[in-house]
């Protein structure tokens, strides 16, 4: 009894010391308010933002000449091995040179034998004219014999083209390469009969170094481009464009081209507007036909507002946002649109402005409202340094 009697006397003073400790905790708490959510802070900026159109195309030779025969024919030799390159000027081809030879043989004796007629009329012509100074013939006669005399002169130059063209005809028999490159396969073997009017070709001839490369960009970007050099928002490169060619695969040719020129039509089919590059292909690696990815260097865009694309949220039906720290330290949602990307960074055309403080990380916790305190990793920190180091 006397036990109990004690233990109730210390208890009571204890107990409403513990109380008064817990209701000092209670409003200490209420006092310090939520606690602030640590972030990374991105500080927007301005660059120079390099304008790259990712562009899709075909490649196509510089030079195509499609072999055809001149005369008629039969095929007698092919003098070229299939696949390989050829030089200007070197012979594909001999059709059968039999009759063309015998038309030159006709044309010589013809023009021999018009050339004879001429002297003998030259002569009698020349003799009128003596005697009409004596008085010897009539006028008539006179005008007779220089008409005559004239017409074998026409006989001659008559005679003279007809063997001009039978030379021409012949030579025709031997088929010369228009042009140097790859020549295709042939379409026709010793002993077919070809002629001069025929539409299928006898083998193909593609000048492979350098190349076209035939890009589609669509008519909202190039107008769009066009507007941004107008206004002045867009500093175009100097000379002609660069060019980074990738194949399908990903990988990167390790020849740059240079943009050759820009259509001034749109195609009806694809609604696209035609660029075509120029591309050194020394290795031979480009082959007509070839799809490949053209990534065209168009200029810059000064003063351009930038952010890291790991602080940017997307969603799907196309609004894209970035969380920022405001004035009171509380994270604020705010409405981005997305002009272009370079490298990890995004170009904001609106929303941003230089200085925002956009948060980086914790994204699925912030919400509007939130308080946050800035965290700065060492890589920011040392970004920062070596910023503050190269403006002194």
């Amino acid at each position: 009894m006397f036990l109990s009697k004690v233990n109730k006397k210390h208890l009571l003073p204890s107990a409403l010391a513990v109380a008064l400790l817990l209701t000092g905790c209670g409003e200490e708490q209420k006092q310090a308010g939520p606690q602030s959510m640590p972030v990374d802070v991105y500080t927007v900026h301005t660059m120079e933002v390099p304008i790259v159109s990712n562009l899709t195309g075909r490649v196509s030779a510089t030079r195509r000449a499609e072999v055809r025969p001149q005369v008629s024919g039969i095929i007698q030799k092919r003098l070229f091995v299939e696949g390989s390159t050829v030089n200007q000027g070197d012979q594909l081809y001999q059709i059968d040179p039999a009759l063309y030879e015998a038309q030159v043989n006709s044309a010589k004796a013809n023009l021999k034998s018009a050339q004879a007629s001429l002297y003998t009329v030259k002569l009698k012509a020349d003799r009128y004219r003596q005697l009409l100074e004596q008085k010897a013939v009539s006028k008539q006669d006179y005008d007779d014999a220089q008409a005559a005399y004239l017409q074998a002169d026409a006989a001659v130059k008559a005679a003279e083209a007809a063997l001009e063209t039978a030379n021409i005809n012949l030579a025709y028999t031997k088929v010369y390469a228009p042009i140097s490159g790859r020549i295709s396969k042939s379409n026709f073997t010793e002993g077919a009969l070809v002629n001069a009017q025929q539409t299928n070709p006898l083998t193909t001839i593609q000048q492979l170094d350098p190349m076209y490369v035939d890009l589609g960009q669509t008519v909202e970007d190039h107008m769009a481009l066009r507007q941004a050099i107008a206004t002045g928002h867009f500093k175009t490169t100097d000379g002609k464009a660069p060019v980074d060619i990738y194949f399908s695969n990903g990988s990167k040719y390790q020849h740059q081209g240079q943009l050759e020129f820009s259509d001034v039509t749109v195609d009806e089919t694809t609604g696209m507007v035609n660029l075509r590059a120029i591309v050194p292909n020394p290795e031979q690696h480009l082959l007509p036909g070839m799809f490949l990815r053209g990534d065209l260097h168009e200029g810059t865009l000064p003063n351009a507002v930038v952010v890291k694309q790991d602080a940017v949220i997307r969603e799907a039906g196309g609004l894209s946002y970035v969380y920022v720290v405001d004035d009171k330290g509380l994270a604020q949602r705010v409405i981005v649109k997305i002009g272009t990307e370079y490298e990890n960074y995004f170009v904001i055309t609106s929303g941003l402005k230089a200085g925002d403080k956009v948060i980086s990380s914790n994204l699925q916790k912030i919400r509007s409202g939130v308080p946050v305190v800035e965290v700065k990793p060492d890589a920011q920190k040392s970004e920062a340094n070596a910023a503050a180091a190269q403006a002194k």
